[in-house]
């Protein structure tokens, strides 16, 4: 039959020929068309990242300072600058054409290494040829401001997304994040709460707020958060009103981003030293539990594993012990999936509190930070009065697990004053005569949409004793940071100042995925490798030995001519390290062997056998296609 023959040799090499024009000439014509078969979604943009890049106002403009000549070399950091020129195509084809991006060599000498100093991309000096490698990014916006990046470190490519959005967004939006301060503790300076006849110089993380941001201080009373604020910052809400709490309820349900510090038991409160705590005031249980958290009341986290080292005066001498309740939360107690902690090497904590999530709530509980397993709740009463270090570990009992003592949370929320506002209270002040009392705005009782909030249990972190030393150089302020407190303060502020988006923007993986089963291999021939060489060590230690000994007990001592004793020994040895060599080289042999036979396998799986498998997929496709229509049953 004319058209029994379905397949034919001509039909097979159509089909391979369609297959590599595909891949050929057709590849320009797909670029919109991606698959993304990673773990954890490397080069897919997040939802937050495609509504930032679709929103945008105005044009943008990104230019990649890449030395891609300086770099031939090191492939690793040629892996990592791939994946930022793939990512940034992505960008510039979500945008729309609102946003485009040039990639520049900035080669010795020339214009565009001029341009590069001249927009502080950072240079750094490889090798011995003394060429200099710049790896960084200038955003442009409008009215030509300027972004940089100046440097892209690859251990933080999991942020990459993040940071390339913050800096479009940023561009987008120009003006400095607006921050409001609210807190019951003196952070400006002032009378001290605890000796109204003596003033307290203002913390140090006030300065840094003031450097970063737009920072407007409100008062203690505040009874109505400013629309322009954008994030506020809430220190010690234990010291505040009901009114100054309603205010924040009211501030967060209408889209205001809230960083709020709580304290189970606040030292500043009742003095310096470890062994002075405070009960004073009341927590703002109501206001935590409408967002979905509950700081368990007067319990202070203490972890041995965590406990810093403090001098300890005891009753002869002064000792240096671990005191439970001051920690140093650093590694995997803090989450380094979030943009918040996830860079931070170590944050400083002084009697934090214990944050749960309430059972029943809407919103979504991520926490920032937690203690690790080693760790228990101590009644803050212990704390209250002198307490003995030593009999706070002889007390201890882990409880197990980890408790939360920062948390991120976002989601529906309702009010903590459902009842109404709170009435009036005797500190607020009374209008004027002749004056007209504020229009009381309408109570918001549902949130106008996700609320966005960080927690962190503990406010004395913020102290500069805990996290920084200031010295005095000629007049001038040196700030020594010996922890991260700053930088989670401003980390968090960074994120959420920006768009809500932003918020929602979490560390990535890398695109770096080492084959686990190479590691194995290689750590289970280092082994080997390793034991032959010890046995190799121990027996040339060993005719050493043996030969120092043969040696003393010769009678010309001064002859240099080795006795038949020795060198039969010293022959009996070189045998036995041939014999030891050989077994090296078999296993270094192996080694290569078995990792050779895994590129092999690999590379004709990703070069030849998954194109195979496409092509034949598309000929039976083809197959089944045509069989179909010439009426044959498939």
């Amino acid at each position: 039959m004319k058209n029994g023959k379905l397949l034919t040799t001509g039909g097979l090499l159509a089909a391979v020929a369609i297959f590599i024009l595909i891949n050929t000439v057709g590849r320009p014509l797909l670029r919109s068309i991606r698959l993304d078969l990673t773990q954890n979604k490397v080069h897919t943009l997040s939802k937050g990242t495609v509504h930032i890049l679709e929103s945008l106002k105005t044009p943008e403009k990104i230019q990649l300072y890449w030395s891609a000549t300086a770099a031939k070399d090191m492939t690793s950091l040629k892996l990592f600058a791939q994946r930022v020129i793939d990512l940034l195509d992505e960008y510039s084809s979500v945008a729309g054409g609102k946003l485009t991006f040039e990639v520049i060599d900035p080669e010795p000498f020339s214009e565009a290494e001029d341009n590069a100093v001249r927009y502080g991309v950072q240079g750094v000096p490889t090798g011995s040829s003394g060429d200099t490698l710049y790896f960084g990014i200038v955003g442009i916006g409008k009215d030509g401001k300027r972004q940089v990046i100046p440097f892209l470190q690859p251990d933080r490519e999991s942020f990459l997304e993040f940071d390339l959005s913050q800096m479009v967004y940023s561009l987008d939006h120009p003006e400095k994040t607006k921050v409001g301060l609210l807190s019951a503790l003196p952070l400006i300076g002032g009378p001290s709460p605890r000796n109204p006849f003596s003033m307290e110089p203002p913390w140090t993380i006030v300065g840094q707020l003031r450097r970063q941001y737009d920072l407007k201080i409100l008062s203690k009373n505040e009874q109505n958060i400013p629309d322009d604020i954008r994030v506020l910052m809430v220190v010690y809400p234990q010291g505040l009103g009901k009114r100054s709490l309603y205010a924040i309820d009211q501030f967060v349900l209408r889209g205001g981003h809230a960083l709020v510090f709580v304290d189970p038991m606040s030292e500043f409160m009742a003095g310096q030293g470890p062994a002075e705590g405070s009960t004073a005031g009341y927590g703002p249980d109501n206001l935590l539990h409408s967002w979905g958290v509950r700081l368990e009341p007067g319990k202070v986290v203490g972890d041995m594993a965590a406990a810093q080292r403090v001098s300890y005066k005891g009753r002869f001498r002064t000792e240096v012990v671990d005191y439970l309740p001051w920690l140093a939360v650093r590694g995997n107690m803090l989450n380094r999936d979030e943009v918040v902690t996830g860079q931070i090497d170590q944050i400083n904590l002084a009697s934090a509190g214990s944050l749960t999530p309430v059972k029943g709530a809407r919103t979504d509980f991520v926490p920032l930070m937690q203690s690790t397993s080693q760790a228990m709740l101590l009644d803050r009463k212990q704390l209250a009065f002198p307490p003995d270090p030593k009999k706070l570990i002889a007390d201890f009992k882990p409880a197990g697990k980890p408790f939360t003592l920062a948390v991120r949370i976002s989601g529906p929320a309702d009010t903590a004053f459902p009842d109404g506002p709170p009435p009036p209270e005797k500190t607020d002040k009374p209008a004027n005569k002749g004056q007209k009392k504020a229009k009381q705005e309408e109570q918001i009782m549902i949130s106008k949409g996700p609320i966005n909030v960080v927690v962190v249990a503990d406010t004395d972190m913020l102290q500069d004793r805990f996290w920084v030393t200031v010295q005095n150089f000629f007049g001038r302020r040196i700030l020594i940071p010996n922890a991260g407190n700053a930088d989670l303060a401003i980390n968090a502020i960074d994120q959420l100042g920006g768009s809500s988006d932003l918020i929602g923007i979490r560390g990535r993986g890398t695109s770096s995925r080492p084959f686990t089963l190479v590691k194995k291999i290689q750590q289970e021939a280092e082994r080997k490798y390793r034991t032959k060489e010890q046995e190799l060590t121990a027996k040339l230690d060993g005719t050493e030995k043996k030969l120092n000994e043969l040696q003393g007990k010769r009678k010309d001592i001064e002859s240099a001519k080795l006795t038949p004793e020795q060198e039969k020994e010293v022959a009996k040895f070189r045998e036995e390290k041939v014999s030891i060599r050989k077994d090296l080289r078999v296993v270094q042999y192996q080694l290569r062997r078995n990792i050779e036979r895994l590129e092999t396998l690999l590379k004709f799986i990703n070069i030849v056998l998954i194109p195979i498998l496409i092509a034949l997929g598309s000929i039976i496709v083809w197959f089944v296609r045509r069989k179909r229509d010439m009426g044959f049953p498939a």
